[in-house]
């Protein structure tokens, strides 16, 4: 999910581009050889080199920003959640959440920025006609796995949030003249789960990963490089990539962990597209957040009632942002899919693109979260604070961790939206694929089954949910997975 930063008000934004002579600094102090090079520097690709670096390699990250986080992740919403539509996409989740819990123990090292904070506050779904069927097949993988959770009656909601009760199912769009009509039936509670939250600065969090990742002295960083091919051996398999400025580099494994940028990247390594056995795809899309004040007299940040909530009735979700104010995206309901921009060039969506400008959805998304705080202040055109950023989506919306069919080339992708609370399993999840793989095993007619070290039960995932080979999941078609 994506977020603003207080340095990226509108019209206030960083730049993305780095030095042209930084890539060349970076790399003239070292061997361009390397045990792998992971193309993206976002909070996976930190956590993947983190990994990897811990266990002996040498790796090196190349982004064409100007530092770790400074793409798709800088614009996270930043939430920690447990709620899935798959068992599997749960178990990881869990074991992701525990990792933000125990931040300071995962980096091991002291950041000169200081820690990412994971703030705990826990997250509500209204349970409403809507939300049902994500709710019903969350909890049955709630109950299996024996996590917690709390069913608050309609008093409760209304007593501790303030929220407007009645439904509003099915969530419109503001030109509809049935817009905020409410549908005669009530929300019947809600559903808490406690185990929820959200990091507020998804950059430093991918900056800490660096810093664990560089004080292993096994791991390097280049900035303003951009991948122009994927180089292979004469065998067939990856050899490297070849940067835009002509730069070689050598390597064994290639793990494309770009981002919005990970379908380029994927043509990359198949230019001929036959050769791609890959039955799933990864297309960059267009998402809008905006930013509201909280309701007057309702303390909604930290310390206050704020939670994360996820409202299918109105088709929103929203959590606490830092200076007193909400952050609203969309959950993608029927009304906002034709909207859904999926764009050739990632980079058009960001600071000074020609798909940059906040448009109608954000006036959508505030005013549906309007309708369940109606004292929500509604600022005029000129007021809108907001932003315009890409996720990496997948056509079932759960993100693909695994090999290829070309042998060395590794894919983290599609994770944006609903991966960021998973970066720490992810990396670790990435490090035992590529060591399996590289150690012969077929991952593709055995898939690795990975334990989880940090939640309790002695559970594992099987990491073929995750395949590339997988048929589309059954999942909420959104972005809560």
């Amino acid at each position: 999910m994506l977020a603003w930063r207080a340095r990226t008000m509108r019209g206030v934004l960083p730049t993305r581009a780095a030095p042209p002579s930084l890539t060349r600094r970076l790399l003239s102090s070292s061997s361009h050889s390397y045990d792998a090079i992971i193309i993206g520097a976002g909070v996976i690709g930190t956590s993947i080199a983190t990994e990897l670096a811990r266990d002996g390699w040498r790796t090196l990250n190349i982004d064409a920003l100007h530092g770790v986080g400074c793409g798709s992740t800088s614009y996270s919403s930043g939430i920690v959640r447990l709620t899935y539509s798959i068992a599997e996409s749960v178990k990881f989740a869990w074991e992701g959440y525990h990792y933000w819990d125990e931040w300071e123990e995962h980096i091991a090292v002291k950041d000169e920025r200081g820690l990412a904070k994971f703030r705990r506050c826990g997250q509500l779904i209204p349970r409403s006609s809507a939300a049902e069927p994500f709710l019903s097949r969350t909890l049955a993988c709630f109950e299996q796995l024996g996590l917690p959770y709390e069913e608050w009656p309609a008093a409760t909601v209304r007593q501790r949030l303030g929220f407007d009760l009645r439904s509003y199912a099915p969530p419109r769009r503001i030109d509809d003249e049935r817009f905020g009509e409410h549908n005669g039936s009530e929300i019947e509670g809600g559903v808490y789960f406690p185990l929820a939250g959200y990091v507020s600065d998804p950059t430093l969090a991918t900056h800490n990963l660096q810093a664990a990742a560089l004080a292993t002295g096994r791991a390097s960083f280049a900035f303003g490089a951009r991948a122009a091919a994927i180089l292979r051996t004469r065998g067939g398999r990856v050899a490297g990539v070849r940067l835009a400025d002509g730069a070689a580099l050598s390597s064994p494994v290639v793990v494309n962990a770009a981002g919005p940028h990970s379908a380029a990247v994927t043509r990359l390594a198949f230019p001929a597209a036959e050769a791609n056995d890959m039955r799933l795809s990864t297309r960059p899309m267009r998402q809008e957040v905006a930013y509201a004040r909280a309701p007057p007299g309702v303390d909604w940040g930290e310390g206050g009632v704020g939670l994360v909530v996820s409202d299918p009735d109105v088709g929103v979700y929203w959590r606490p942002e830092v200076g007193g104010k909400i952050l609203c995206g969309s959950l993608e309901p029927p009304c906002d899919v034709p909207t859904h921009r999926y764009v050739d060039d990632p980079e058009a969506v960001y600071p000074g693109g020609a798909e940059s400008s906040l448009t109608e959805q954000w006036t959508n998304q505030v005013y549906r979260a309007a309708l369940r705080m109606p004292s929500m202040p509604l600022p005029d055109a000129a007021g809108t604070q907001g932003v315009v950023a890409c996720y990496d989506v997948t056509d079932d919306w759960t993100p693909i961790y695994d090999g290829s069919a070309l042998p060395g080339y590794y894919m983290a992708i599609g994770t944006s939206g609903n991966q960021f609370k998973n970066a720490g399993i992810a990396g670790r999840l990435m490090r035992e694929i590529i060591k399996a793989r590289e150690g012969g095993e077929d991952l593709d007619a055995h898939p690795l089954q990975l334990p989880l070290l940090r939640a309790p039960g002695g559970l594992s995932i099987d990491t073929g949910v995750f395949s590339r080979l997988r048929s589309a999941h059954q999942t909420s078609g959104s972005v809560m997975g």
